[in-house]
């Protein structure tokens, strides 16, 4: 069975989103049997200005919702050059943090830029779950034997990387998602993420309501992996406050 947990949930902190708010996502969370919820707006700059009013929303809504759900703190952290780039004064008061890569560093060697920023995500300390590790705005990701390379919006990973960073991850304790909103990761690294046992997290990445709880599609995803839910690690959620 896929875990009733979300650690990749947008509200109306995050520009994108759409017709979230943190109150929304949670009474949606507790009407499709979710658990535990982190609400992760993008953190792209060190001290994002919306820091603030997040914390006090989220409390409020906290204390709406009591027992029936947890409500973590948390934020989707951008990675540039293999750092994260939210400060850690600001990092050290979440209670999960999903390190997401959306795009190049221009004139960068594609395939030794994503190595760096996965494992420096890992070896950060603070990433808890790697969001959407094979897709970046604009491009197609793909995991080949051999050297790997780029073409145009073509980036080949080698799997000589991709087991770098996934042995990194399981060490760490760091989880890879299943993310609904974009679809990822691609069979052929998912397949390697629970060779290497890994964890794995049903994560919806929802900037929409219409993205929560849709437990076919991991189903789906894991079946092109070839495997089924129960011969998955899941990540448990007890870890991240206990």
């Amino acid at each position: 069975m896929i875990p009733r947990i979300d650690l990749h949930v947008h509200s109306q902190f995050s520009p994108c989103a759409e017709n979230v708010s943190i109150q929304g996502v949670a009474k949606l969370a507790v009407e499709k049997g979710i658990r535990v919820m982190s609400i992760t707006d993008h953190g792209t700059e060190p001290q994002p200005l919306w820091i603030a009013r997040y914390f006090a929303e989220l409390e409020k809504v906290r204390r709406e919702f009591g027992d029936k759900l947890t409500l973590l703190a948390g934020m989707e952290v951008d990675i540039v050059d293999g750092c994260l780039v939210v400060d850690s004064e600001i990092l050290r008061k979440l209670d999960s943090i999903v390190a997401s890569m959306h795009e190049l560093l221009q004139g960068a060697d594609a395939v030794s830029y994503w190595r760096k920023c996965m494992l420096g995500a890992v070896r950060s300390g603070f990433a808890r779950v790697l969001g959407h590790p094979t897709w970046i705005y604009g491009y197609q990701l793909e995991v080949v034997e051999g050297t790997g390379g780029a073409e145009g919006r073509v980036i080949r990973l080698p799997v000589e990387y991709v087991l770098e960073v996934l042995d990194e991850a399981r060490e760490a304790g760091v989880a890879i998602e299943l993310n609904y909103h974009h679809k990822d990761p691609n069979p052929f690294f998912l397949k390697l993420a629970v060779e290497r046992g890994v964890e794995l997290v049903p994560d919806s990445d929802a900037h929409n309501l219409c993205e929560i709880g849709n437990w076919s599609w991991y189903e789906l995803a894991l079946k092109a992996a070839g495997f089924s839910p129960a011969e998955v690690k899941w990540l448990d959620p007890q870890k991240l406050w206990g």
